[in-house]
C-alpha cells in the first residue's frame, strides 16, 4: 500500500551515513489515526563491497542492473487507532525512543559494511534460486 510520507528530519552520523526520518501518519476512521514513523538510511554500493564474493565483477554488475547503486536500511514504527488529540504526543514518543535506541546502532562504524554485505548475500541467494 502506498502512503504519503513527509521528511521531518535528517541526521548525519559520525560514520558518514545520513539518517532520514519520515512521518507517514494518516487518519483511519473518524478521529482515529495510524501514527507512522519511517527511518531510512541510504547507502551507496560500490565495487569494493563485492570483494569477498566469488565472481565479484559479474555479481556487482548484476546487482547494479537489478537494484541500482544504492541500498537502504529501513525501520518502521507504528501505533494504530490513536485519538487525534494524542497523535502529536505519540509521534514524538516514537521518534525520541527510536533516536535514543537506534542511532548508536546505525552509527556504528561497521554498520554500513555489514548491512551491504547482508544485502549482497541475499541478492546472491536469489540469483542462485533462478539459475
Amino acid at each position: 500500500m502506498k502512503w504519503e510520507k513527509k521528511m521531518i528530519e535528517e541526521i548525519k552520523l559520525d560514520n558518514g551515513l545520513r539518517v532520514e526520518f519520515y512521518d507517514y501518519s494518516r487518519k483511519v476512521a473518524g478521529d482515529r489515526w495510524l501514527i507512522g514513523l519511517l527511518v531510512k538510511v541510504p547507502m551507496r554500493v560500490d565495487r569494493g563491497d563485492f570483494n569477498a564474493f566469488d565472481n565479484a565483477d559479474e555479481l556487482y554488475e548484476k546487482f547494479l542492473e537489478q537494484n541500482g547503486p544504492e541500498v537502504s536500511f529501513q525501520l518502521q514504527k507504528e501505533r494504530n487507532f490513536i485519538d487525534e488529540r494524542e497523535k502529536a504526543e505519540v509521534f514524538s514518543s516514537l521518534l525520541s525512543n527510536l533516536k535514543r535506541h537506534a542511532l548508536s546502532y546505525m552509527g556504528h562504524k561497521a554498520f554500513s559494511a555489514n548491512f551491504k554485505r547482508k544485502k549482497i548475500q541475499e541478492f546472491q541467494e536469489r540469483l542462485s534460486w533462478w539459475q
